[in-house]
């Protein structure tokens, strides 16, 4: 190994992921980037978790543990970014794992192109299908200004913080929200604001694995916690373009946060009857009607089933109903073209 090669510091929130966790730093011990420095932080853990992070240790002289008690993956991360002592900083999640070439191929992307952040691809999984995820282009290795970067990012939302590779510079004086169920997109989207260029590379390294049970998506109960904390990320997101004085960013992001609205109304919609899904609620809607001129990019299809939520008591279970129909319509227009 050169030993010019900077000190890559890999950030790991832990909480409850004893049957991930073993995987997920097999893939990182077995970098061919050898100069790393990896931090798990035991978000207090009530399983295994935390004595397999322990035994780690024990076993690489790179690893180090911090136990805290429960606070969240932004204060776990951010207690890592306190400790980390690497001029460059990786985020990788516990029940995620990573090609054993993504540390060398990102530093030598950075280092190549003199960016301070380099991207790759992702590979979701989802139960058994691998599809590419991220920002997709033509190119094998292409090198965007920032204000392109913020173009890409605000019509997409495509904001995984664990992708990348980021300069310790570029982050400084920007740490994750400390809520919990808080969205990462806002936190990228201010140290991408921050750089010059990005390096982007075509190729899937980042295996994120989709919708596992046990995470905190996936709990109903946390639901509304949630879909709370995503609304406040994104009115915080929209505070800051308006700062930004860009109309066309602007634009990209009303757009899309229209979409996330739509798909948070959805969600909030199939929970049990409360006070704080009522008070929740209303603010979807009231945001809805605040962008009410971009209607039209949301399609025929859910304009009708805002219409049918918006009108009818029995809303949610005639859009069940209706996306039940359209998918057995959809399927037989399918096959019957395979047919032919």
């Amino acid at each position: 190994m050169d030993e010019k090669e900077p000190l890559i510091s890999i950030i790991v929130p832990v909480y409850n992921v004893e049957d991930y966790i073993e995987e997920c730093l097999e893939s990182l011990v077995k970098q061919t980037y050898k100069n790393l420095e990896i931090i798990l932080i035991d978000d207090g853990s009530t399983d295994n978790s935390g004595k397999i992070c322990d035994d780690y240790v024990l076993k690489d002289t790179r690893i180090k543990c911090f136990h805290q008690i429960n606070q969240g993956v932004g204060a776990a991360r951010n207690k890592g970014l306190e400790v980390a002592e690497g001029e460059l900083i990786g985020f990788v999640d516990p029940d995620d794992f990573c090609d054993l070439g993504m540390f060398q191929k990102l530093y030598g992307l950075m280092k190549k192109n003199n960016t301070s952040i380099a991207c790759c691809l992702r590979k979701d999984m989802n139960q058994g299908k691998i599809d590419l995820g991220g920002y997709i282009f033509q190119e094998k290795e292409k090198i965007c200004t920032r204000m392109e970067v913020l173009n890409i990012y605000t019509k997409s939302m495509d904001w995984s913080v664990c992708n990348k590779l980021y300069s310790r510079e570029i982050l400084k004086g920007i740490n994750f929200p400390e809520v919990n169920y808080a969205e990462d997109f806002f936190t990228v989207f201010r140290w991408i604001n921050k750089a010059d260029k990005i390096a982007y590379l075509r190729e899937g390294l980042y295996y994120y694995r989709m919708n596992r049970l046990g995470s905190a998506t996936s709990s109903r109960d946390d639901l509304l916690l949630k879909i709370d904390a995503t609304l406040m990320q994104l009115k915080k997101f929209q505070s800051f373009l308006i700062v930004l004085n860009s109309e066309r960013l602007k634009t990209n992001f009303d757009i899309k946060y229209l979409h996330s609205l739509y798909d948070l109304r959805c969600n909030i919609e199939n929970t049990e009857y409360s006070e704080e899904k009522i008070t929740l609620l209303n603010k979807i809607k009231l945001e809805i009607k605040n962008l009410d001129m971009y209607k039209n990019s949301l399609g025929r299809s859910k304009c009708l089933k805002l219409f049918l939520l918006d009108n009818f008591k029995c809303g949610y279970s005639l859009l069940v109903i209706w996306e039940k129909l359209f998918k057995n319509i959809e399927k037989k227009i399918r096959d019957k073209i395979k047919v032919k």
